[in-house]
């Protein structure tokens, strides 16, 4: 069998450029799970085709960034009535929702974002982590236990879908 290396002249490909994000809301518990997790990795380091970014709750703003990467990696918290500390891990295309109609662009969500990034030439192949929260909507700077205890397991899978989308 003829390996891509050797298609192309013996000359390897780049390595693909890979976001890896951390959304949500700081201020509500658990709601910023992705955020404590991309600050979790301010030791480890990554190769120059790795990024990390906070991204807080998600805007339009997003857009022109997912027109340059390959691979997406997005880590938010998920309320799919399960036992809270639960991880998942599903693409875009695992979720259906009901189109409502949007008021503002501060009403979009992460799926409106991809769905636009899209349709203006940004498409990276996307996987969300995604943990049940214990509590997103009281005040607190903090996360629960059951959900800080499943931090080294989403860094794991984190690390292992870089390795899938060739990034590492």
């Amino acid at each position: 069998m003829i390996s891509n290396d050797e298609l192309r002249g013996g000359v390897s490909a780049p390595p693909r450029k890979v976001l890896i994000l951390g959304v949500g809301n700081l201020l509500l518990g658990d709601d910023g799970f992705g955020v404590h997790l991309i600050n979790s990795f301010a030791d480890t380091p990554f190769p120059p085709n790795v990024r990390l970014l906070e991204a807080g709750t998600v805007s339009h703003q997003l857009i022109p960034l997912f027109r340059e990467i390959d691979g997406l990696i997005v880590v938010d918290v998920v309320e799919a009535g399960d036992t809270p500390g639960s991880v998942f891990r599903f693409s875009p295309e695992d979720m259906r929702f009901p189109k409502e109609q949007m008021v503002s662009l501060h009403q979009i969500s992460l799926i409106d974002v991809l769905h636009m990034a899209e349709l203006t030439g940004g498409k990276p192949q996307t996987t969300i982590i995604g943990v049940q929260p214990k509590d997103v909507s009281s005040w607190s700077l903090e996360l629960s236990d059951e959900v800080r205890a499943v931090i080294p397991k989403v860094k794991d899978l984190i690390l292992e879908e870089l390795k899938k989308m060739q990034a590492l």
